[in-house]
C-alpha cells in the first residue's frame, strides 16, 4: 500500500493526464474577437457555476462528520459566493446581463448530481469536487487568464488575483481530505473511482458545450 501522501501525488498526476487537452471551452489560438466571445461565455457560465457551488457545499456540510474537514468548508462556501458576486459585477460593468445565461441540460444535471451526492461518504464527495473538480478548475483558470491577457486584461487580472488563489486553496482541501481518509488500499480505490466518475461527467458536459459552441458559431449568435 502506498502511503496517503504518495497516493495523492499519483492520483493528481493521473487526473492531470486525463485532462491534458480536454478542456474544449477555450481556443487559445483563436482570433482575438473569437477569444473574447468565448471568455464572455465562460464568465456567464462562471456566475452560474459559483452560485451552484454555494448550493452544493451548503448541502454537503451537514453530511461531513469529520470535523477537521467540515470546518474548512464554510470558508470555501464564502469564497464561492464572493466569486459569484465578482463575476456578476464584472459582467454588469461590461454591459452584459449576468442573469441571461441558461446552462446546458448536461451542465445543470452535473450540479444536480453533485448536490444529490451529499449523503455519500466524505472521501468520495471531496475526491470528486474539491480534489478532482477544483484541481481541474485551477488549470482551466490558468488557461483563461492567458487567453484573456491581451484581449481583456482587467478580466484576466480579476481571475488571477481574486479567484485563482482561492481555487488552489479549495483544491488543497481535497488533498487534505484524501491524505486523512485514503489510508488503506480499499479507500484509495474508492477515491480513485470517485475522481474518475467526476472527470467523466465533467468531460461529457464539456463535449456538450463544444457541440453547442460550434453550432452557435456556424449560425451566428453569441451563445447564451
Amino acid at each position: 500500500m502506498s502511503n496517503a501522501r504518495e497516493f495523492v501525488r499519483v492520483l493528481a498526476a493521473e487526473n492531470a493526464a486525463f485532462w491534458a487537452g480536454k478542456d474544449v471551452r477555450l481556443e487559445p489560438a483563436a482570433a482575438p474577437a473569437e477569444r473574447l466571445r468565448l471568455i464572455r461565455y465562460r464568465m456567464r457560465q462562471g456566475v452560474y457555476n459559483e452560485l451552484r457551488s454555494v448550493e452544493l457545499i451548503a448541502a454537503w456540510i451537514p453530511h461531513v462528520p469529520e470535523r477537521e474537514i467540515r470546518d474548512l468548508l464554510p470558508g470555501q462556501l464564502d469564497d464561492e459566493h464572493r466569486h459569484y458576486r465578482l463575476l456578476r459585477q464584472r459582467l454588469v460593468d461590461l454591459g452584459e446581463d449576468p442573469d441571461a445565461y441558461r446552462p446546458l441540460p448536461e451542465w445543470e444535471a452535473l450540479f444536480d448530481w453533485l448536490v444529490a451526492c451529499r449523503t455519500r461518504p466524505t472521501l468520495e464527495k471531496l475526491a470528486m469536487f474539491q480534489f478532482a473538480g477544483e484541481s481541474q478548475s485551477c488549470d482551466g483558470f490558468e488557461t483563461l487568464i492567458e487567453v484573456a491577457r491581451d484581449v481583456d486584461p482587467e478580466t484576466a487580472e480579476l481571475y488571477r488575483t481574486q479567484i485563482l488563489p482561492d481555487e488552489y486553496r479549495h483544491a488543497a482541501i481535497g488533498r487534505r481530505a484524501l491524505q486523512l481518509l485514503a489510508d488503506t488500499p480499499e479507500r484509495q480505490a474508492v477515491a480513485r473511482a470517485a475522481c474518475h466518475e467526476m472527470n467523466e461527467r465533467v468531460f461529457a458536459a464539456y463535449r456538450a458545450h463544444r457541440e453547442r459552441a460550434d453550432r452557435d458559431a456556424s449560425s451566428g449568435p453569441d451563445p447564451q
